[in-house]
């Protein structure tokens, strides 16, 4: 009975020495999946949520959308001048087909908001892409009319972007 009692014992702190390792390993993987979900999350943060692709005369267009207030609540020492900012950032990559980004293209932007008013903004370029600030506070059906003109090329693109 002593015998059968100890080789039961040593054949569970075997067990627990085996396998307390891959625990170890196991929860370093998660703190490593966790730790690169945080700096996707930031990195979409800094270069916004795409909110739409599109194929025109050549070009393509994505847009970019930054949520200004949430990031400048995250930011240390900014928190106060969240409210002090427009609340979004509207950024349009502006490409040839196939081909490289367009620097020097020159963007404006006009929005009609839910309740009916209309906004006009010129782009800055700006490293990766041509973006402006935009007023996009309140809920609802956004109408954005863009205006593209790179070199000798103008294009027009309209779309409606819903804000929650």
């Amino acid at each position: 009975m002593k015998q059968r009692a100890l080789t039961v014992s040593l054949m569970a702190l075997l067990t627990l020495a085996f396998t307390s390792p891959s625990f170890a390993d196991h929860k370093e993987d998660r703190a490593q999946e966790l730790k690169e979900e945080k700096m996707k999350a930031h990195k979409m943060d800094m270069e916004g949520k795409v909110i739409r692709t599109h194929n025109i005369d050549g070009l393509r267009l994505t847009y970019r959308l930054i949520n200004m207030q949430a990031r400048m609540k995250n930011m240390e020492g900014m928190e106060k001048m969240a409210d002090k900012v427009a609340s979004h950032h509207l950024m349009v990559d502006v490409k040839k087909i196939g081909g490289g980004m367009i620097d020097d293209a020159k963007v404006g932007f006009m929005f009609t908001s839910p309740d009916g008013k209309e906004h006009k903004a010129m782009a800055m370029s700006m490293k990766g892409g041509h973006g402006a600030d935009v007023d996009m506070k309140k809920r609802g059906k956004y109408k954005v009319a863009v205006k593209v003109k790179a070199g000798d090329k103008t294009v027009k693109d309209e779309f409606t972007y819903f804000a929650e």
